[in-house]
């Protein structure tokens, strides 16, 4: 297809919407006018050699439907961009805008960079705390063995031993059962028990 540096119906003096007929009759009236046989100088025929050069592009364009029709395709500005309002660029950011480019103040920064690792010691510090506390009833369970003197009252308490004071004289699983004259104490654990007699019986 001919070049389009040149607008042809501009070319042909023409409006974009001329009909054929407009399009063939303004081509022959340039011919005859334009017709290097009607220069009168030797300069006089290059002008009209180049301004005839033209016309004939143009007309091989616009004088046939289909090129035409691509070339009016070709030729058609497109569409306007519709400018963002202010409203779409405060919630969607301008258009190019990068991510990256979004200033961050310095505390946020820090908190994005240092939060994920403060969470991480803060839940293992939690973890700490929360064993500690869950093993302090445990505590005292290892203590209380055979041959320890322990209170009784809503807790079993290891003692130093005196002659009233009931001494451990076995321990094992819930259920075991215990020697003669001692009485069976379910620890907190619900798994183990410890067997209570009074001070003088012989540990099992």
């Amino acid at each position: 297809m001919p070049g389009h540096g040149d607008d042809h119906y501009r070319t042909l003096r023409v409006p974009a919407g001329a009909s054929d007929e407009q399009i063939r009759a303004a081509y022959r009236g340039l011919a005859r006018h334009l017709h290097p046989d009607m220069a009168a100088n030797p300069a006089g025929r290059r002008q009209a050699e180049a301004a005839m050069a033209k016309v004939n592009e143009a007309w091989m364009v616009l004088g046939d439907r289909d090129r035409r029709a691509a070339y009016d395709l070709v030729r058609r500005p497109a569409e306007p961009v519709a400018s963002p309002s202010p409203v779409d660029e405060a919630v969607h950011g301008r258009q190019g805008d990068s991510f990256q480019a979004v200033p961050v103040p310095a505390a946020v920064g820090c908190l994005l960079q240092f939060g994920p690792a403060a969470v991480v010691v803060a839940l293992l510090v939690g973890i700490v705390v929360a064993t500690a506390f869950m093993g302090r009833g445990r505590e005292v369970a290892p203590r209380l063995g055979p041959g320890s003197c322990v209170e009784l009252s809503s807790t079993i308490r290891v003692v130093p031993c005196t002659v009233e004071t009931p001494v451990i004289v076995a321990r094992g699983v819930a259920g075991t059962p215990c020697p003669v004259g001692s009485v069976t104490l379910v620890l907190p654990t619900l798994i183990e028990q410890v067997c209570v007699a009074p001070p003088g019986t012989p540990e099992g």
